[in-house]
């Protein structure tokens, strides 16, 4: 995170004017009718803007006396209270953010803000002042503001000795609270200037930047705990109280223009030489509507630069909608490129684990369904969700039979049969073995075209490796060890493996079809294999076994491991009922 600052950079000479001699609290009617409202704030005082000033376009103004050239700059912070984003760093070489929520007026020296377009991932606006050449000990005195045009003020005076060795000093802070902005005098700062007041929001000067003041170390002044105690605990939402609900994008009502030749969304008719466009609308809405779009995908990006859409953020694309008067489908068709690298993103998350759950599953195919996606686009993502669900049946046990080309011996069943070609590596030379993948409920067949072929039993198995293009098995024996590639599903060929392996080594138990009742947890399973050892505890046996119950399920038995014990089948169909 670096900011830019350059040489060369315009005077930014703050206005000197003395401070107000007005009551802490003052409301009159102003020339003209207007009403106004002036609130003083106090250092360290908290207030919702809401009690003073109307409206979401405000003006914040900083008047020094006694300072020489100082520069005035916003920070735009995250919920850490770090600079995550240097765009919303707003100085003379950067005098807009993005969507234009924060402006700077170099002429007038005051930033515009238009809270309602200030995305939702800008927390705090810290207004702050810094000096290359001159200490805050120099401050007469001075005053923030901010003014919502309409005669409601917020004033932060600034007094002398308030400040002594700082070149960078933090004045104002605006912050969200429970939904609603929120305005703090600070009045903190930094020895070590813009460099240091950088720094402690995570960010850096240029290295061509000269560092003002980089040598001295930050002020001891800046105690956040004490003058800003409860503003770290500010951002809690408070818990939903039912499930979260999901509305469509709905488009902003436009008025019913009856004419047929007018603007469909001012309403003129347009003039000599001039005419609609294919959506019915004047060159000026035209314009209009083009801007509007640019900011619907500004506020959108911004939503899902972490990789997650919020409730929240979606209710917010909805008042821009509103506010920017879009219709509900064209701007989702603006942004349809981010929207698909949305959804790929939320997959790829999903299946970091390899595997996809009924709920990463639900919230892909409600994105799918709110964003409007072609299902030519999304087809692919969702061929890989449904790809990944049996992925996920498989790592479980539950593995389907088919009808193998090969004649398999008495009581084995195959699970899977795929191409797959053999790399096999030698002292002096590398090549490929074409052929099949057999797995059966018993061992591992590769029929070569051609070459023969090999059996590889499950116990000699030590890793399974999934590759993009198939599998690396890590065997016990030379024979087999290597490479399998060419294969169409890579990662089925490898779950289906697994779990075969798992199995056979008794760390995974096949899912009995029983009721959920009657079901025994996995862990039941492996202690009571574990105890029995492996065989019948009536005459030793090792195959065919089966979990009894001591006393019968539908006589109240429970699936415990006290109550639990292995039977071959012949001894458990003798033992029937019987307790």
């Amino acid at each position: 995170m670096s900011a830019q600052v350059r040489d060369g950079r315009q005077s930014n000479k703050s206005c000197v004017r003395e401070p107000l001699d007005a009551p802490a609290w003052l409301a009159a009617m102003g020339a003209g009718g207007k009403r106004t409202v002036i609130q003083h704030l106090q250092k360290g005082q908290r207030l919702p803007l809401a009690q003073v000033l109307s409206g979401t376009q405000l003006t914040l103004q900083t008047e020094l006396a006694g300072m020489g050239e100082v520069d005035i700059s916003v920070f735009g912070l995250d919920e850490q209270r770090k600079l995550s984003d240097e765009r919303y760093f707003i100085f003379y070489n950067q005098t807009s953010s993005p969507e234009g929520a924060i402006r700077l007026d170099l002429n007038q020296q005051t930033f515009t803000l238009d809270l309602e377009r200030m995305p939702l991932g800008i927390h705090r606006l810290l207004l702050a002042a810094t000096s290359d050449d001159q200490t805050f000990a120099d401050l007469g005195s001075g005053t923030s503001r901010v003014m919502d045009g309409q005669g409601g003020e917020v004033v932060f005076e600034l007094t002398p000795g308030m400040f002594s060795t700082e070149q960078a000093v933090m004045l104002l802070e605006l912050y969200r609270h429970q939904g609603a902005w929120r305005v703090a005098g600070v009045a903190q700062g930094f020895s070590g200037g813009l460099a240091a007041l950088l720094q402690s929001f995570g960010g850096e000067v240029a290295e061509d930047a000269p560092l003002i003041g980089a040598t001295v170390p930050a002020a001891p002044a800046v105690d956040w705990e004490a003058t800003l105690s409860t503003l770290t605990t500010l951002f809690g939402q408070p818990a939903p109280t039912g499930p979260e609900v999901w509305l469509p994008l709905t488009s902003a009502p436009l008025d019913p223009w009856r004419e047929r030749n007018s603007c469909q969304r001012c309403g003129r008719k347009p003039g000599l030489g001039a005419r609609l466009n294919a959506q019915g609308l004047c060159k000026s809405c035209a314009q209009e509507e083009a801007a509007s779009l640019q900011n619907f995908r500004t506020r959108f990006l911004a939503a899902c630069a972490d990789g997650i859409l919020e409730l929240r953020e979606w209710e917010d694309l909805q008042r821009t909608v509103d506010r920017e008067r879009l219709d509900a489908r064209a701007a989702l068709e603006f942004v349809r490129p981010e929207a698909l690298s949305l959804l790929e993103r939320t997959l790829a998350i999903a299946q970091s684990d390899g595997a996809v759950s009924e709920q990463e599953e639900e919230v892909f195919e409600r994105l799918v369904g709110l964003l409007q996606m072609p299902d030519p686009m999304v087809r692919p993502l969702r061929a890989r969700v449904a790809e990944l669900r049996t992925v996920s049946r498989l790592r479980q046990g539950h593995l389907s039979t088919i009808d193998s080309t090969l004649i398999l011996d008495a009581g084995e069943v195959a699970h899977l049969e795929m191409p797959a070609t053999f790399r096999h590596v030698t002292a002096t030379r590398t090549r490929d073995i074409t052929g099949r993948i057999v797995l059966t409920n018993r061992q591992l067949h590769f029929v070569g075209s051609g070459e023969g072929g090999w059996n590889i039993q499950y116990g000699k198995v030590l890793r399974v490796e999934q590759r993009p293009d198939g599998i690396n098995l890590e065997l016990g024996v030379k024979k087999g060890s290597g490479t399998y590639h060419d294969v169409p599903q890579p990662l089925i060929l490898a779950a289906t493996l697994e779990a075969l392996v798992r199995i056979h080594k008794r760390l995974l138990l096949m899912p009995q079809g029983e009721k959920a009742s009657r079901s025994i947890p996995q862990k039941v399973k492996l202690e009571v294999w574990q105890r029995d050892q492996g065989q019948c505890v009536e005459c030793g046996d090792t195959n065919y076994l089966e979990f009894d119950h001591v006393i019968p399920h539908s006589l109240g038995g429970a699936s415990s491991v006290g109550n639990l014990q292995l039977l071959c089948r012949r001894c458990n169909l003798a033992k029937s009922n019987r307790i």
